[in-house]
C-alpha cells in the first residue's frame, strides 16, 4: 500500500492507495473539525473506480473507507452516486436515501435546526443611513433615489494610479435563530454599502482573472454612505 499526509485548509488529510493500482485510493482520514457524519454511497458510471465508500465523521476525525462494488447506475450529472445515510452542514442535518439528479424531488431531507439563521428583514437605506423602506418578500430592486455616485481612487501596488466612478446604495439585513423568531435575541444584523465601479479595480485589472467589478462593504451607524465608501477607499486591497 501506498500512503500520503496533506495539509487542507481545515486540516490534515491522510491517505492510502492500494497496490493495484487499478484499485485506486481505498482509504482517507482528515484530522479536522467537521459535523457528524455517517453515511455509504455507492458507484455510479462516472466513478473511474468501482468502489463503495462509507464515510465516518466524529466531530474532529474523519475515517473514509471503501471496497469494490461492481453494479453501478448512471450518473445523470451529479458526479455522484446513491447515498444512504446522514451529514451536518453548517446548522441543517442532511438525510440521504438515494441518487441525487440535481432536480426536484430529489431523496434528498434538510432538516433545519432550532439554531439555524433565517432571515428576517432587508432594509434599503437613504445615503444618511435612515431607512428608506423595508423590501417585500422578492424585492430586490434598488430604488433610484437611494444611490449616489462617487468619485473613486485605488492605487495598484506598482503606484498605478485607477480613477473609477462609483454607485453606491445601502442595506441593512437581519436574521434571527429559527426557533426563537419572536424574540428579540439571538440576532445577527448586518449593514452594507453595495458599490460597483464602471471599470475593472485591483491588481487582476485586464488579465484573464479580470478586476473587481462590484463588492460589499461594512456601513458604520455613525457614517453616511459616503463616509463609509471614503473608508473603504483607505481600507480595502483588491487582488
Amino acid at each position: 500500500m501506498r500512503f500520503a499526509v496533506e495539509k487542507e485548509r481545515r486540516g490534515l488529510l491522510f491517505r492510502c492507495w492500494s497496490r493495484d493500482y487499478r484499485q485506486g485510493e481505498i482509504a482517507y482520514a482528515v484530522l479536522g473539525l467537521r459535523g457528524p457524519r455517517a453515511e455509504i454511497e455507492f458507484p455510479s458510471d462516472w466513478h473511474e473506480h468501482r468502489r463503495a465508500w462509507i464515510r465516518l465523521g466524529l466531530g474532529l476525525l474523519s475515517i473514509n473507507f471503501s471496497f469494490p462494488w461492481r453494479k453501478v447506475v448512471p450518473d445523470q450529472g451529479q458526479c455522484s452516486g446513491p447515498t444512504y445515510g446522514f451529514y451536518f452542514f453548517e446548522r441543517t442535518l442532511v438525510l440521504q436515501y438515494g441518487k441525487t439528479t440535481g432536480r426536484r424531488g430529489d431523496p434528498q431531507k434538510h432538516i433545519y435546526l432550532p439554531w439555524s439563521w433565517e432571515h428576517v428583514r432587508h432594509d434599503y437605506l437613504n445615503p444618511d443611513g435612515s431607512l428608506h423602506h423595508r423590501a417585500a418578500r422578492g424585492e430586490y430592486e434598488v430604488p433610484a433615489s437611494t444611490t449616489e455616485q462617487h468619485p473613486y481612487r485605488y492605487v495598484l501596488k506598482s503606484g498605478e494610479v485607477q480613477d473609477r466612478i462609483a454607485t453606491v446604495n445601502g442595506e441593512e439585513r437581519e436574521w434571527r435563530w429559527r426557533g426563537t423568531q419572536r424574540l428579540p435575541w439571538p440576532r445577527k444584523i448586518r449593514r452594507t454599502i453595495n458599490v460597483s465601479f464602471n471599470d475593472e479595480v485591483g491588481e487582476r485589472t485586464g488579465s484573464w482573472k479580470g478586476g473587481v467589478l462590484g463588492t460589499a462593504f461594512e456601513w458604520h451607524r455613525s457614517e453616511s454612505m459616503r463616509d463609509a465608501l471614503a473608508r473603504m477607499q483607505r481600507e480595502e486591497k483588491f487582488r
